[in-house]
């Protein structure tokens, strides 16, 4: 597809991008999402100038959207939706692909009686906005999830710590969330991106190991850290025990061209045949809280 860009030079200039079809996910379940997603970067070279059509969706969860905003904006790429398109306006609602990055954007996207909590662009440099939009953040997935107060701290961890590994790990100077709450099956969908060097290169450059990107997944949710503190390594294996064995839900991690999903009970690791992110992508589903959670070790 052939776009038409100002340069630096306030000059107009002509540029090509390929085309990108998202497919519409099988069903409503994570790794149907995680399918459809992979399938979108097929043929992709590393940071390629996509356009992604997302014309054919008629619906859509944090896993599949939040990386692709995520990359729009890491890559200089774009996107297109058909007039008609379902989701169009949704898109528009949630901040998609841009994003907020302030508290006064953020309060005036939501509504009280909305059950989204939109794209959110947490930027290292910011870091007062930055921690007052996620304390906002979190505060409107309490709202909108739970009116169970015991369970605050259940819902809250995952979060705090997910994001906090983005500028402790990832090299980047920003990263992603999004959250949508489903009340007709009563779940809660949230995603944490950033578009950084990956596990692997993180271990590679902070420890000298040499891992496979299934490898590193796999030292990150044992608690290894890639830092010297060994204290930092918990927040990815807490997460994950706090979202799979304290509330019950499904927890995905992808690094590189690797992908680990845990649910009902089973855990699997899976090879992606076109993804090779650049980063990290958290997604993880949870039914709504109706008592007290323990997320003590």
């Amino acid at each position: 597809m052939k776009l038409l860009l100002e340069n630096i030079n306030h000059r107009c200039q002509y540029v090509y991008m390929r085309t990108v079809v998202i497919r519409k996910p099988k069903n409503n379940s994570l790794v149907a999402q995680l399918i459809a997603l992979d399938e979108a970067f097929a043929g992709a070279q590393s940071s390629e100038e996509l356009q992604f059509d997302l014309s054919a969706l008629n619906f859509c969860f944090p896993l599949l959207i939040l990386p692709i905003s995520a990359y729009i904006n890491d890559a200089r790429s774009g996107f297109v939706v058909s007039r008609d398109c379902q989701i169009k306006s949704y898109l528009d609602t949630v901040g998609f692909p841009g994003g907020i990055d302030s508290v006064t954007e953020f309060n005036a996207k939501i509504q009280a009686d909305k059950t989204y909590v939109p794209i959110s662009r947490l930027k290292r440099d910011r870091g007062v906005e930055r921690e007052r939009l996620e304390t906002q953040f979190l505060k409107k997935i309490e709202q909108v999830v739970s009116d169970v107060p015991v369970a605050t701290n259940a819902l809250c961890y995952p979060v705090t710590e997910l994001v906090g590994n983005i500028f402790e790990h990832s090299k980047k100077d920003e990263g992603y969330i999004f959250a949508q709450f489903y009340p007709k099956v009563n779940s809660l969908d949230i995603c944490i991106v950033d578009c950084g060097r990956g596990l692997a290169r993180a271990y590679k450059d902070e420890k000298g190991l040499n891992l496979t990107d299934e490898q590193a997944i796999a030292e990150a949710l044992k608690g290894n850290s890639t830092k010297s503190n060994i204290e930092r390594g918990y927040g990815v294996r807490t997460s994950k025990r706090v979202v799979c064995e304290g509330l019950g839900g499904e927890f995905v991690m992808v690094s590189g061209s690797s992908a680990f999903v845990a649910k009902n009970g089973d855990q699997f690791a899976a090879d992606l045949q076109n993804i090779n992110w650049r980063g990290v992508i958290i997604a993880y589903r949870i039914p709504r809280p109706t008592g007290s959670i323990d997320i003590s070790p």
